[in-house]
């Protein structure tokens, strides 16, 4: 082969940059490690060496300095050293020709599970990519692999996909009966004088699952709520963390009279109890439906804890859930996420005898449950939110759980106090909580309640417009009211509903565009999308943008001024309308809410968008998909866990 330097081109004719055809070329391409290695270098070692590069790499052929140069030849040898064991798995996979099917990235990952193992773990069973990969890929992969049909590795590869699969749709347990009907669907037929029992035994032996009773689970999720099991049981069981330094406080019923002398709104017994629980219990939980003083419970807790000289961390899943609790405690407050990470990097932990506060609980999945178990300590902490409202995103379910389990400290407040009875708000949330259809009158027009606007699809942002302008008519000002809006696609979707607003103004008023966006203009509302806080900005702040000029806008977001430039334009989203999940935690005078036939609608999102508002609801769509959200099952209760099961069994 000629040298690349002498390959000649027709020096009319543009040629594009060559770009390496393979897995390991391409990495050395677009690693970071490699600095100076680009496409075009990778792709002239990849035409010198083809196949043998991996070799050539590790005994740092001469002929690659000469490709390189000797000081990036230099760093690119050193960096191989390093990532060795990431690179064999991409040079095996190639030499396999499987690497198109399994990619870089994920060749990757398994080199950083199993280090240096990781290529023999592929050649002992290639079913390992499972834990990475679909069904149908890694099938094909290992069939190519040499994989036979019948091979008892595939018939467990084959239940441990099903196990994979119902973890997809968030549950983590399986019954025996949905096992085998995952494994014939991917498999056919059990190989001869194999059972489902000896393969689920197999698994297990293999450490691929768990048993639980007469079920099955992914041994990851199982782990898990065993873990989170054994600690709750023995948190209950356990007072509020004390020593000398920080005596155990007789007067906890005074101060807690004195922070009922100082609030706005009288405290109930409930309430009592629950700021009570949250001082001297280990572990405890508030569950209240919205508007039933949950956040007064809050400022109780961190008030007498302050008054005890306790640590405060207090945190929820979103960043905009954050901003509120600081505005409704006065206390500092950051996201689940950030505050691990500073623990895990070593900026701090928990001291013994701090009270951890998590707000909108009822989004904590099982992983981040039992991440943040696993850093407590001798620390206390309270879980609070709404058991009606929607269920985590992620796999299994936690705070659902805890609210029926007997032996945790439990406070339900079930009296609504928020969205005044004359609105008619908590009658509706009362019914659609426990799966009645309310009695709503039709339209807009008015001032207070709930009401129903049925139309067809086609004509929703026809009349989202309309119901916008009739509440800004009837006394609400644009950022009193809200569009909450169950998907993002479709001709209801938040998509569609924040596209129609923004054109609608930009035809009005000729507003200049956010730099870098065509979706985002002068006077839109908008939503900071990432946390920043060195800004003090979190995921999920509102605001509106209020000029753009010279590159420059200026917006307004949660009532503090910020300067924007285009390097922020990733950061920003618009905010006529989006996902109710995004407004859990949140409220607004008024909301309007489009129902149409979806998967995601049910009881739970429908209960959640209507208690986001104080005085008035308008819901847009169809009558029927509504009414058969709220009749239907949850989907919360469609999810099967081990949780439960497993906190009885303690």
């Amino acid at each position: 082969m000629k040298p690349f330097s002498a390959r000649k081109t027709n020096k009319n004719t543009i040629r594009p940059m060559p770009r390496p055809g393979r897995a390991l070329a391409a990495y050395l391409a677009t690693d970071k490690e490699f600095r100076g290695i680009g496409p075009a270098l990778a792709s002239r070692l990849e035409a010198q060496y083809g196949h043998d590069l991996h070799h050539a790499m590790l005994a740092k052929d001469q002929g690659i300095i000469q490709i390189l140069g000797e000081e990036v030849a230099e760093i690119s040898f050193a960096a191989y050293d390093y990532k060795v064991h990431e690179l064999d798995v991409v040079d095996w996979l190639q030499s396999q020709k499987v690497d198109v099917d399994v990619g870089v990235p994920i060749a990757l990952r398994i080199a950083r599970c199993w280090g240096g193992e990781a290529t023999q773990a592929l050649k002992d069973n290639p079913y390992v990519l499972l834990a990475f990969l679909p069904w149908d890929v890694v099938d094909r992969v290992a069939q190519r692999l040499g994989v036979a049909e019948q091979d008892q590795r595939r018939a467990v590869a084959a239940v441990e996909a099903t196990l994979y699969e119902h973890l997809d749709t968030n549950s983590t347990l399986v019954s025996l009966k949905d096992a085998k009907n995952g494994l014939m669907r991917r498999f056919g037929k059990l190989p001869r004088n194999v059972s489902i029992e000896e393969i689920i035994a197999n698994m297990i032996e293999g450490g691929a699952a768990a048993r639980l009773g007469a079920d099955i689970q992914p041994y990851g999720a199982a782990i898990m709520e065993a873990d989170l099991a054994s600690w709750i049981t023995k948190a209950s069981n356990l007072e509020a963390f004390t020593d000398l330094s920080m005596p155990r406080d007789d007067r906890v019923y005074e101060r807690i009279e004195a922070f009922a002398a100082q609030s706005p709104h009288p405290l109930t017994e409930k309430q009592r109890d629950a700021i009570h629980t949250g001082v001297t219990a280990r572990l405890s939980v508030l569950a209240g439906y919205a508007g039933s003083g949950k956040t007064t419970c809050l400022r109780g807790v961190c008030d007498v804890a302050t008054d005890q000289g306790r640590e405060l961390h207090l945190m929820a899943l979103s960043g905009r859930a954050t901003q509120r609790m600081m505005e409704a405690t006065g206390h500092p407050a950051r996201t689940i996420a950030a505050f691990l990470s500073n623990v895990r990097n070593g900026a701090f932990k928990p001291a013994p005898g701090s009270v951890i506060i998590i707000d909108e609980a009822s989004m904590l999945d099982l992983p981040t449950l039992w991440r943040i178990h696993r850093i407590l300590g001798e620390a206390s902490l309270m879980l609070v939110g709404d058991p009606a409202q929607l269920p985590p995103i992620g796999f299994g379910l936690t705070f659902h759980v805890l609210c029926k389990a007997s032996a945790v400290k439990v406070t339900t407040l079930d009296k609504v106090l928020r969205q005044s009875e004359e609105s008619g708000i908590p009658t509706v949330a009362e019914a659609v909580r426990h799966g009645r259809i309310p009695d709503l009158p039709s339209g807009a027009k008015i001032e207070q309640g709930v009401s129903f606007d049925v139309c067809e699809p086609e004509h929703a942002i026809q009349r989202i417009h309309l119901a916008f302008k009739q509440l800004v008519a009837s006394g609400y000002s644009r950022d009193e009211i809200q569009i909450l809006s169950p998907i993002k696609a479709g001709p209801a979707g938040s998509d569609a509903i924040n596209s129609s607003f923004h054109h609608m103004k930009r035809e009005q008023t000729g507003a200049h565009l956010f730099p870098g966006r065509d979706d985002i203009a002068e006077d839109d509302p908008i939503m900071w999308t990432r946390n920043d806080w060195s800004r003090g900005l979190t995921n999920g702040s509102l605001g509106r943008l209020q000029t753009v000029f010279d590159g420059l806008a200026h917006a307004t977001i949660d009532g503090n001024p910020f300067d924007l430039t285009a390097s922020d334009a990733e950061c920003l989203a618009p905010a006529y309308s989006f996902s109710v999940h995004k407004a859990q935690g949140s409220q607004w005078p008024a909301v309007i809410i489009p129902i149409f036939p979806s998967k995601v609608l049910d009881r739970t999102l429908l209960y959640t968008a209507l208690t986001r508002a104080e005085k008035r609801v308008v819901f847009i769509g169809d009558r029927s998909a509504f009414e058969h959200a709220i009749t239907s099952t949850p989907s919360v209760e469609n999810r099967k866990t081990g949780l439960l099961q497993r906190l009885k069994e303690n």
